[in-house]
């Protein structure tokens, strides 16, 4: 809505709440609820302008039963107060707001806290509006109105449902409409509060149906037409508006159309006035169009003025060899900056301009990337260390002296691969000397990709392997010390059953089941694992561990 007129509703709606403020009795109920701020669909903005009208109501004497930003609880709850009070009234109002949805026979209004909504949990998530209908009917048929916003939008792919009230079921006397908030505002003030003003008239800028009359208001009155006094000063005014359009017709060209509207912006010509501006702007365009047409730009050529353009520094949102509106825009401000026509589309001379400029910027841009490596070949390469030429090739892989950089680490790499296999040779045979484990590891952590690495790694497993067996034949020495007879074997299965091992029947033999549980216990803390009752394995069996 235009600012204009969002001033004169407002005048409008100002005057008429002033004029009804003594005319609204103690048997008036109005319930309002307006919902903005939804946790989990998109929000309705604009409803927020209701809790407004909420106030206004209450000022020219309603009784007003409202809540905003209410999930489903506090409608129903306020719902419960409305149906409490409504039989005690002579006229009730409805102001609604949010997401409304719909089945076909009945809409509602969606609490804040609604989600997954759908046919089958409607109850659950909002308000029913027939349920509001029948409340007011019941209580004041022919002076029930509802009023229900349009600030929700939801579409049927979110619900399965429709948006909106449509197709709902009205009582008899209950009357429903929807439109825009400053609509339903300037309905109220300066129609329905109004002496003498039919539903019909009231509710002439809204989307209305059930009870409607020409003849009935929802405030009492005589209805009937008026006859205005005349107004000379309009006549007056009309005259000089007439002679005016008339000579800016006969010069019919785009300042003077605007001027028109400056006079005038709420003339009786200004839609004609911007629609004849509008076809002179496409007539000039069309002209600078065949321009343009006849360079017979090809696609490429497109491309190139694209990154002419986006060099110069006007962003043409793409290069595709399409000039759509970001191409368009970007000549646009380039005509402006060089004080030419703006027009958005170029003829052969500022082609050859900005061909011309963007070949300029390339050699600045040359230039001063040449300057600029060859500094940091003197900050890094230049001095020959291995870190100051791998900066340089880091940033110029395929720089001007990127050939040099690149010999001089072939020479560094060389001496030091040179120096490595000798470090290694003489490790190695200082591991050979030596012949231990420890040794052996030792080189494998420093010369791991050496040439003697497979045999130092052969050489350690032959020495583990060695020291296994080892420790498993004193592991069976140790069992015959200590396992000395069929009790002390049953005990040790006994100790292994107990503590969750499964090893068959406890009989005093020690079997392959047995051998195996033994392994699985000494592996389960840490133990040797030999599958003999070594000394340790007995120690933590007595203990219980």
């Amino acid at each position: 809505m235009s600012l204009s007129l969002t001033r004169a509703l407002t005048r409008s709606v100002a005057l008429a709440a002033l004029l009804v403020a003594g005319q609204v009795s103690a048997a008036d109920l109005a319930l309002v609820l307006a919902n903005w701020d939804y946790r989990r669909l998109d929000d309705a903005r604009d409803a927020r302008d209701i809790r407004a009208i909420g106030q206004r109501l209450e000022e020219v004497g309603f009784e007003v039963i409202s809540d905003y930003n209410a999930d489903a609880d506090d409608l129903r709850e306020a719902a419960a107060r409305f149906r409490d009070r409504a039989p005690e009234a002579d006229r009730v109002l409805i102001v609604l707001d949010g997401h409304f949805v719909s089945t076909g026979t009945d809409a509602w209004l969606l609490g804040t806290d609604a989600r997954d909504v759908g046919p089958l949990n409607l109850s659950a998530q909002g308000v029913s509006l027939t349920a509001l209908a029948d409340i007011a009917g019941a209580a004041a048929a022919g002076r029930s109105v509802i009023l229900a916003g349009r600030s929700g939008r939801l579409s049927p792919q979110e619900t399965g449902l429709r948006s909106g009230t449509q197709g709902m079921t009205l009582p008899q006397g209950v009357t429903l409409a929807s439109g825009a908030t400053e609509w339903m505002r300037y309905a109220i003030f300066a129609g329905l509060l109004r002496e003498g003003v039919s539903l019909d008239d009231a509710l002439s800028q809204l989307s209305a149906r059930g009870f409607l009359s020409d003849t009935v208001g929802f405030t009492e009155g005589n209805i009937g037409p008026s006859q205005p006094a005349i107004d000379t000063e309009a006549l007056r005014s009309q005259a000089e508006e007439e002679g005016f359009w008339a000579a800016i017709s006969a010069l019919g060209t785009e300042e003077a159309f605007d001027l028109y509207i400056d006079r005038h912006s709420r003339g009786r010509y200004v839609g004609e006035a911007r629609r004849r501006i509008a076809a002179l702007d496409a007539e000039e365009a069309n002209r600078w169009q065949a321009a343009e047409e006849r360079l017979n730009l090809t696609r490429n050529d497109r491309r190139q003025i694209q990154r002419d353009l986006t060099l110069l520094g006007y962003d043409t949102r793409g290069i595709d060899g399409i000039f759509g509106r970001g191409s368009r825009s970007a000549i646009e401000h380039w005509q402006r900056d060089r004080r030419q026509e703006v027009t958005g589309y170029l003829d052969r001379r500022q082609l050859r301009q900005i061909t011309e400029q963007a070949a300029e910027r390339r050699a600045e841009q040359a230039e001063a990337m040449r300057r600029e490596e060859d500094r940091v070949w003197q900050d890094t390469g230049a001095d020959g260390t291995e870190a100051g030429l791998r900066a340089y090739l880091e940033r110029y892989p395929e720089g001007r002296y990127a050939a040099d950089a690149r010999r001089h680490l072939d020479e560094i790499e060389t001496a030091q691969a040179e120096e490595r296999a000798r470090d290694a040779r003489r490790a190695w045979r200082d591991a050979r000397e030596q012949d231990t484990l420890a040794g052996y590891e030792a080189f494998l952590e420093r010369f791991g990709n050496s040439e003697f690495a497979d045999a130092a790694r052969s050489r350690i497993a032959e020495m583990r392997n060695d020291d296994t067996d080892r420790q498993v034949a004193a592991a069976r020495a140790e069992e015959r010390e200590i396992v000395t007879n069929t009790v002390t074997r049953l005990l040790v299965e006994q100790r292994l059953m107990g503590l969750g091992y499964s090893l068959g029947m406890a009989d005093g033999n020690f079997t392959d089941q047995t051998r195996r549980a033994i392994r699985q216990y000494q592996e389960d803390r840490g133990i040797f694992v030999s599958g003999y009752v070594s000394k340790r394995t007995a120690a933590f069996l007595l203990a219980g561990r």
